[in-house]
């Protein structure tokens, strides 16, 4: 994911040193959070502050965007270690993955790009637990 962020300005008049205070006060509540800085020039009140949004740069990210995240657990490619009868050993938090790294994936992790790009061909599909 990519971030950029971009200056905005706001422009504050008011018709008297209450007004403007009253003014400023309710802008700047709206734009708490986007380190917003003020200048004054008589009852003018010219108020910088930054926007950013964030620019998806794979088929993960753009999930992600739409508030899916997915990690290696809820990955169908994800395969859990096993203990020596057979059941899912719940003690490792790694597993094997054919398209991770040297072969093993965290189940903790973040998703690769490769369910997204099957989710996209409709190879596989989610669905939500009853």
């Amino acid at each position: 994911m990519d971030y950029r962020s971009y200056q905005q300005y706001a422009i504050v008049q008011g018709d008297s040193a209450h007004d403007l205070t009253e003014q400023l006060n309710a802008e700047l509540r709206l734009l708490k959070g986007k380190n917003p800085t003020v200048e004054f020039d008589g009852l003018i009140a010219r108020i910088s502050y930054y926007e950013s949004t964030k620019i998806p740069e794979d088929a993960a990210d753009e999930y992600e965007l739409e508030g899916v995240r997915l990690t290696c657990q809820d990955c169908p490619f994800f395969e859990p270690y096993k203990k020596k009868d057979g059941t899912e050993d719940r003690r490792r938090k790694w597993g094997a993955c054919r398209f991770a790294p040297y072969g093993a994936a965290s189940r903790d992790s973040h998703c690769c790009e490769k369910p997204f790009e099957c989710l996209n061909r409709g190879e596989i599909v989610l669905c939500l637990a009853e």
